[in-house]
């Protein structure tokens, strides 16, 4: 289900859980200088940039309900929705303006191990299909990272047919774990943003 202005209180309930970070998906509009800053901050700036950014037409996502239920997110739609993609890693490899792309999924804790993911980028190809998009695109990490999870894995759009087109250094300033116990860790130097395509 799109989000519109008469769904942000929705929205602002799920993406405002503890699961998740206060980025309300403005990373691919509004990151910049500050970013983790206004992440943490609690008058929820990010919220407020994308619910003006609703008010004035643009569209960043879908709503996942299950019956009822809402149960997930997706950051995705036409690539011109998503105006700073020129600027983001993996992103700035592609001029494709026939695109849409799936910039993130976010599913809470309760919902996670269930296939909703497949699910959700099977309705989002169905969707791009409709509306006449060329390819989808998306920029997951590899190896895959935790605090990126919320962009998908190399693996889930490999089973949905997506290649890889290109890739670029993570120039983030973390330093990430190489798995999820102890031992070494993975610099960001060694870790990759990926551009992963699917033509339609």
């Amino acid at each position: 289900m799109p989000l519109t202005a008469d769904r942000m209180e929705a929205f602002a309930g799920l993406l405002g859980h503890a699961d998740f970070g206060g980025c309300f998906c403005a990373v691919w509009t509004h990151a910049g200088p500050g970013w983790g800053t206004r992440c943490r901050d609690a008058a929820r700036p990010n919220l407020a940039a994308t619910r003006q950014d609703v008010a004035s037409g643009r569209k960043p996502g879908f709503l996942v309900f299950e019956g009822p239920e809402l149960v997930g997110w997706t950051g995705a739609g036409p690539r011109s929705e998503f105006p700073r993609l020129h600027e983001r890693l993996g992103a700035r490899l592609s001029d494709r303006t026939d695109a849409w792309i799936v910039g993130c999924f976010a599913l809470p804790a309760a919902a996670r191990g269930r296939g909703l993911a497949d699910a959700i980028l099977d309705g989002v190809i169905a969707r791009a299909r409709a509306e006449g998009a060329g390819c989808i695109e998306a920029f997951p990490t590899r190896p895959w990272d935790e605090p990126r999870s919320y962009r998908g894995s190399e693996a889930l759009f490999l089973r949905h047919g997506f290649e890889e087109i290109g890739a670029e250094a993570d120039g983030d300033s973390r330093t990430v774990a190489a798995s999820g116990g102890p031992g070494p860790s993975l610099r960001d130097r060694d870790s990759q943003i990926l551009l992963m395509r699917r033509e339609l």
